[in-house]
């Protein structure tokens, strides 16, 4: 008992040190976004949920303008009946504009300092300005927009062809030599908002985006995953569209180390059912399968071959080769990588095999 006292009698001080915050009496914002205005000013959205019984998903979004990200909260709190709080937050919505004008390194260090922030936050990039997709009224009634945006990447990022990201993971990327990331990119259409693509980072900046179509290859060369579609048409004479479900996918990379001639080996592997076919042949027959699966690796190579080749044309690095390669070569710099990676022999090999067809045999 005497050695369980000083326990509870630190335990007791800490939590009187607290602040408790009741939900009624602050701001509680659950999303945030920045656009910039013509002046350069820094124009602050927050999403604050209204807490009544009788009406869930009732919300009001407060904003504000100042010359810094950290100071749009306290511009905000100024005029508002209660102070704005970030502890709730789930998401950050940057304009592509603010990005190009101020850079995510400035945007994202006051968010990075911010002890009411978690590292898991999610960072997002609006074609076109914040305004117009925070004030989309979302399609479920019992939910704000700000939970129904973070619930869009979330699912995205879980069941369809969106890589992870968050705070954490894009200051992490960020930080390096280059400072090669990345982020996905919403868009809206209509009344709607859907993810378009990903945004490509470099040293601090949107240099180039994955457009939706070859985000499931992106995804798979940068992480494994369990879920994700992949749509190819298949080599024949009507050019038929196959729909594939990834069951589980992933990437082994082969690194040879020398400076002299060096080179990486890509494997892809992706295991899957048809999710969809537009042929009428009957998919239980094992050659046609087959040719599903081979023309599917074909297509699959082709796109991720084309990526890389353009990453490095542009030398810019996402799928983390630099450190994959730094593994076997402890003695290379970032200044012999960045010279030698735009002509480096990377070479893609896909392997698909379909485990279902979607069909009862």
């Amino acid at each position: 008992m005497r050695k369980l006292f000083p326990i509870i009698l630190t335990c007791t001080i800490l939590c009187s040190c607290a602040q408790p915050r009741v939900v009624d009496e602050v701001n509680m914002s659950q999303a945030i976004g920045y656009d910039i205005l013509e002046n350069d000013r820094i124009e602050g959205m927050f999403v604050i949920p209204i807490f009544q019984q009788e009406q869930m998903g009732k919300y009001q979004i407060l904003s504000g303008t100042s010359s810094t990200t950290s100071d749009v909260q306290a511009a905000v709190s100024k005029k508002a009946d209660k102070t704005v709080l970030l502890g709730q937050t789930r998401i950050v919505l940057f304009s592509e504009k603010i990005v190009h004008k101020i850079g995510m390194t400035e945007l994202t260090d006051y968010l990075y300092r911010e002890p009411q922030l978690g590292n898991r936050v999610l960072l997002v990039i609006v074609e076109g300005n914040v305004k117009n997709v925070i004030n989309i009224k979302p399609p479920n009634s019992y939910v704000n927009i700000g939970i129904y945006l973070s619930n869009l990447i979330n699912q995205q990022n879980e069941t369809g062809n969106g890589p992870d990201t968050n705070l954490h993971l894009f200051l992490g990327d960020s930080l390096e030599d280059g400072g090669d990331a990345y982020l996905p990119i919403i868009k809206k259409r209509g009344k709607d908002v859907a993810v378009s693509g990903v945004a490509l980072f470099h040293e601090n900046k949107i240099v180039n985006k994955v457009q939706s179509k070859d985000m499931f290859v992106f995804k798979t060369l940068v992480q494994h995953h369990r879920r994700g579609v992949y749509k190819f048409k298949l080599n024949d004479k009507k050019k038929s569209d196959i729909v594939v479900e990834s069951i589980r996918s992933g990437t082994k990379y082969d690194v040879s180390g020398s400076e002299s001639h060096p080179s990486i080996r890509i494997k892809l592997k992706i295991k899957g059912q048809i999710k969809e076919s537009m042929r009428s042949d009957n998919l239980t027959n094992r050659k046609m399968i087959k040719k599903i699966e081979q023309d599917m690796e074909a297509d699959i190579t082709k796109q991720a071959t084309r990526l890389i080749k353009d990453f490095q044309k542009r030398n810019i690095d996402p799928l983390g080769l630099k450190e994959k390669f730094h593994a076997k070569n402890k003695r290379m710099t970032y200044e012999r990588w960045k010279g030698m990676y735009p002509n480096m022999d990377i070479r893609v090999e896909a392997k698909t095999d379909i485990l279902q067809t979607g069909v009862s045999e």
